[in-house]
């Protein structure tokens, strides 16, 4: 099987790892900005003032030593920044310390590390079953020209592979970044730092990109890959070089329209939810919910595999939400949609911090400064949120290609389900923020009558009623998150035991006290999600009795000790076990 592998690699064949979109998209993954995410020497007080935009010591190393943290959170699975060796020097608005500006693909950035040091993080993500994704460049190199003229100064000679003028576009300026062709063909950067853009369009730049790419995978056991500013290449160029790596990827497509993002799912796997970020960040900064349903119902009809999407509300890229609304309330709202909504969640360092930068470079802060602390609201909230979507998919795979479902809307507050009926989450949010009032709401078709949930933040317990519908208070613009009390055995969370196969002890206060309800809006059914979920459990039922009828018996619920129908046993998923090796 090696010898094999290794055969196909050195002959340009297709090479795949384990990396494919299978096992993503079970994943939660933690994008790391690794010039700011951990030092070497372990300084939790090293001065970083994001501001200057200059290195601040952020190392491999660093982030081998506090996966713990990250473990923590319930990730699985880390995205670091680009590897290869950048342009040295200082414009006046700061230096690579991103990474972003690729001089040498063949060599690694030393400023983040060594050889040993990127192989000894590969193997330690892998030995806690994590996996690697890592950010590329494939679109241009960068040259410092210090306000020259880029058509004329840029000295090729000094990029590898592509020392060539041969290899790039001649310079042009983007004027219009919805004009594809120009985007596609002229360069990005500006006139301190243009990058020159590859001819993405030449088949031996697409073969030279293509062997690089691989070597990446197979030096470093690479799981995934994060293809920045895909949308400024060529699309067969693009399609490609993806179809080289073997490997999963994800796109970054900076565009809103659903259509333009979908589209894109024909040359590679995945791409960063940007109408759906558009969208949560509108409804909970400015408090269109229905922006939020709108955008969630696009994009489930027009992509052809939502599930595969990155689900994300910040990156190194974009302000932080926190820089829109302080409240901690609302953090929560946006970190619950984005780990169970749709699609493989993609959370940006620091959100567990509530750190709050409103752009490029404030939003690219040094975690250590906040002394990793694993107390704060956001980082426990955070690990409660990853460790419910995991027990869904314990209990049901199929839980992960079950479209996210819009319940109700009404008044700033939106409910949403996710999962068949009995193994499904349902996550009600608010828009209100913390001096919201409390409002108690009736919401239909959350499942079987008298089905009882478990809301995970509070472990208080709520029935359903005759009618399927659940009663709840939401309060302080807190969001609310349930799933069947049948279902949590092994969950880890309100006082079940962390993955016991049965048996366990069901928590919780007993039916929600609620007697002043109020009906929200449902939503209108839409034709791609077929019919309404909870159909059957939306009106009372009263079967009568056969003469001598015999009770049959019902199967039991893995990890409850409960009885309940309408549903097979779930079958345990067995964990992935994936060689990595180097070539």
């Amino acid at each position: 099987m090696l010898l094999r592998a290794a055969l196909l690699y050195l002959l340009g064949g297709d090479f795949v790892f384990a990396g494919n979109a299978d096992d993503w998209k079970p994943r939660s993954v933690y994008q790391i900005l690794t010039d700011r995410f951990a030092r070497t020497d372990g300084s939790t007080t090293a001065p970083c003032n994001a501001e200057d935009g200059i290195t601040c010591g952020g190392t491999w190393k660093g982030i081998t030593d506090h996966l713990d943290y990250i473990q923590g959170m319930g990730f699985d699975a880390i995205m670091i920044s680009p590897i290869t060796k950048n342009v040295n020097g200082t414009v006046r608005y700061g230096d690579a310390y991103h990474g972003y500006w690729p001089q040498n693909l063949y060599e690694l950035n030393h400023n983040f590390g060594t050889r040993r040091d990127l192989l000894d993080l590969s193997k330690a993500v892998h030995d806690r079953g994590m996996y690697l994704m890592v950010d590329v460049v494939i679109n241009n190199m960068a040259y410092i020209t210090n306000g020259s003229n880029p058509a004329k100064d840029v000295d090729y000679s000094t990029f590898v592979p592509f020392n060539d003028q041969k290899y790039f576009h001649p310079y042009c300026k983007i004027t219009n970044y919805d004009d594809y062709e120009m985007a596609q063909k002229c360069w990005t950067g500006d006139k301190l730092v243009p990058l020159p853009d590859l001819n993405t369009e030449d088949a031996k730049v697409t073969q030279m990109m293509a062997a690089w790419v691989r070597g990446l995978i197979s030096n470093y056991s690479v799981d995934g890959l994060r293809i920045d500013a895909a949308k400024h290449v060529d699309t067969d160029y693009l399609r490609n070089v993806v179809k080289a790596s073997g490997v999963f990827a994800i796109g970054e497509v900076y565009e809103k329209n659903p259509k333009i993002i979908c589209e894109y799912q024909n040359y590679l796997p995945s791409l960063l939810n940007y109408p759906v970020y558009y969208a949560m960040i509108e409804a909970f900064s400015k408090g269109n919910m229905s922006v939020l349903v709108e955008a969630v119902e696009k994009v489930t009809v027009v992509c052809k595999d939502t599930f595969v999407l990155a689900a994300f509300s910040e990156n190194h890229d974009l302000p932080r939400f926190p820089s829109f609304k302080k409240e901690l309330s609302l953090a929560k709202n946006v970190i619950a949609f984005t780990i169970l909504s749709d699609g493989i969640p993609m959370y940006y360092q620091g959100q567990e911090q509530h750190f709050s930068g409103d752009g490029v470079p404030e939003n690219r802060e040094a975690l250590w400064l906040s002394k990793y602390n694993t107390r704060s609201p956001l980082y426990n909230f955070t690990a409660s949120v990853n460790q419910i979507r995991r027990q869904a998919i314990r209990v049901d795979r199929d839980y992960l290609e079950h479209p996210l479902y819009p319940l109700s809307n009404e008044n700033g507050i939106s409910a949403f389900r996710k999962g068949h009926d009995g193994r499904h989450i349902i996550v009600v949010y608010s828009r209100h923020g913390e001096d919201g009032a409390s409002r108690s709401i009736k919401i239909p078709r959350c499942g079987h009558q008298h089905l009882e949930f478990t809301e995970i933040t509070t472990c208080r317990n709520h029935t359903l009623d005759d009618w399927g519908a659940l009663r709840v208070t939401v309060y302080n613009g807190l969001p609310k998150i349930f799933f069947p009390a049948n279902q949590m055995g092994g969950s880890g969370l309100c006082g079940f035991g962390d993955w016991p196969i049965s048996g366990s002890k069901k928590k919780g206060e007993g039916k929600s006290n609620i007697d002043k309800t109020h009906w929200t809006n449902e939503i209108p059914v839409n034709p791609k999600w077929g019919r309404r979920p909870g159909r059957e459990g939306s009106r009372p039922v009263h079967r009568a009795k056969a003469k001598n009828s015999k009770k049959k018996k019902r199967p039991k619920i893995s990890g409850s000790g409960k009885t309940w129908s309408g549903w097979p046993m779930p079958v345990l998923v067995s964990s992935l076990v994936t060689l990595h090796f180097e070539l």
